[in-house]
């Protein structure tokens, strides 16, 4: 089941809506919960049995490690250790063997991937992030994890603890492709004796981020693809294209994951808040980023705050307490504590979406690059060039750097191999102005619409602002024209643009293309 379905928005959503609102006002949080347990296992059921079972294995298998880690007395490391050994392999195992052993060897293609023919467990790289996260808060005894699973001492404690881990773990919006939420966000919001009825603030509020996902998913996003699609399909059967299709094509592609991922992200967001849960921002404008240190803490907010949190600090540290111990030279130093580590966070983060070799690459390129930036920006040079030029000034070249760069790279990680890639770069650059222009027209006022958006229009945080539409994960400047700086309210005015959008929506619905990153 996908959130553009009419069978999901018509018919699953209200029907859970109105259980959840009837079971959480008669049984409290522990109904709710159930409710949310149950409809998220009918959710996912569509996607198959065998799916449904690995999902079913990892809840039970890390349930199992925390809870145990949670009763085990503090006397007792080596066997609390154990235990979130044991979770954690189970989550790194899994993830591996699901995710890399489906491709015949590291240098194979993903066009199974881009159709959509997937043969990865959807949802595993967002469901294994989450709990190995939780292990982890677990053997901390983290307060919100300890509050949330109880006191286990009877049968009926951990059945009820159970379900609502499970709960937590698989709840439908975010279960397939994120974000990814601690328990510390979560834990405190079902512990509200309001949690459980549905009100008509959380309502509005969830309708309106719907709508805006939706409609980028459906209206933009999908509009996008047969543009992408194209080009890179002539690419790998090494077709001569026309330089400026060959650039629409990756134009297209640009927009239409950012699009298509964050819409995912708008929608999750929005349901969560139907049920009266707040869930942290994934996306905030990483197209207007003034570098690639700005990109990270705007694309995929979640993911990099894990990532970050699990590889790339303790590396950092241990590789910053070896040199100074070992009173290495300062650039051997900065080599193990700072460029190694990034280097390998960023390598985590492209093979995270499949083992290929145009993943590997993106990884390296980014790594790089963000290495480069750390020492430009922390170099005297730029620190007194700082000091002389204005923000926006710097904001405006940073921005060039970016949108210089990054579709390419983009690209990269959309093209089945490096070969093909290479092919595309040449005819981007070198290419064939005789050539059959073979794109449609069609796709550029979608372009134009898509960067419109992109860089003058508030983004979905920003137009909800004053309802707290989400955890904020990481503090974004925000970006763009003062022109452009309204916010949403709960008015008519907003329901009839946001209803009317729905309706558009609702054109293109007969379309039911899954979204990009449950192939991830």
């Amino acid at each position: 089941m996908i959130f553009s379905e009419p069978f999901f928005l018509f018919l699953f959503l209200p029907l859970s809506c109105l259980i959840f609102h009837a079971v959480g006002k008669r049984f409290g949080q522990t109904g709710a919960l159930a409710t949310i347990f149950i409809m998220s296992l009918i959710f996912y059921l569509p996607w198959g049995w065998w799916m449904t079972g690995i999902l079913a294995a990892s809840v039970i298998v890390n349930y199992i490690s925390a809870s145990l880690m949670l009763w085990l007395p503090d006397n007792r490391k080596h066997a609390r250790a154990a235990l979130l050994v044991a979770g954690e392999l189970y989550n790194i195992l899994t993830l591996i063997w699901f995710k890399y052993n489906v491709f015949d060897d590291l240098f194979g293609n993903h066009a199974d991937m881009q159709s959509g023919a997937w043969i990865i467990p959807v949802g595993i790289s967002f469901y294994s992030f989450q709990q190995a996260a939780l292990l982890a808060d677990a053997y901390a005894r983290e307060k919100t994890v300890t509050k949330f699973f109880g006191q286990l001492s009877t049968l009926k404690e951990h059945i009820s603890s159970f379900v609502k881990y499970a709960a937590f773990v698989i709840f439908f919006p975010q279960l397939v492709i994120g974000p990814i939420i601690y328990m510390k966000e979560f834990e405190p919001q079902i512990a509200n004796k309001r949690f459980g009825r549905i009100e008509f603030r959380n309502f509005a509020i969830g309708f309106a981020l719907v709508a805006i996902g939706l409609f980028k998913k459906i209206v933009i996003a999908d509009n996008l693809a047969p543009g992408a699609e194209g080009v890179f399909s002539s690419a790998a059967q090494g077709i001569e294209m026309h330089p400026i299709a060959a650039w629409i094509g990756v134009a297209c592609y640009y927009l239409q994951l950012y699009f298509d991922f964050s819409g995912y992200t708008d929608i999750a967001l929005g349901l969560a808040r139907i049920f009266g849960i707040r869930y942290p921002i994934n996306f905030f404008s990483p197209f207007k980023a003034v570098g690639i240190i700005d990109y990270y803490r705007r694309w995929h907010m979640t993911l990099t705050r894990v990532i970050s949190r699990f590889l790339f600090t303790p590396l950092s540290i241990a590789g910053t307490r070896f040199a100074a111990q070992r009173r290495l030279p300062a650039l051997l130093a900065k080599l193990i504590g700072l460029w190694l580590p990034l280097m390998i966070n960023f390598e985590v983060i492209g093979l995270w979406h499949g083992a290929l070799s145009t993943f590997v690459l993106f990884g390296i390129i980014h790594g790089t690059w963000y290495v480069v930036e750390t020492e430009v920006r922390t170099s005297k040079r730029w620190k007194a060039w700082k000091r002389k030029t204005p923000d926006w000034r710097r904001a405006i070249y940073g921005r060039i750097v970016i949108i210089a760069l990054m579709p390419l790279t983009f690209a990269l990680f959309r093209a089945d191999s490096i070969s093909t890639f290479g092919f595309l770069l040449e005819q981007l650059f070198a290419g064939n102005w005789a050539a059959d222009f073979g794109i449609s027209v069609r796709v550029i006022p979608f372009i134009l619409f898509g960067f419109f958006i992109v860089y003058f229009l508030p983004n979905s945080v920003e137009l909800l602002k004053n309802y707290r539409p989400g955890i904020m994960t990481f503090a974004n400047k925000s970006y763009g024209p003062n022109l452009f700086k309204f916010c949403w309210r709960p008015n008519w005015g907003w329901s009839v643009l946001f209803g009317s959008a729905f309706v558009v929506c609702l054109y293109y619905a007969y379309r039911q293309p899954p979204f990009l990153y449950q192939g991830f």
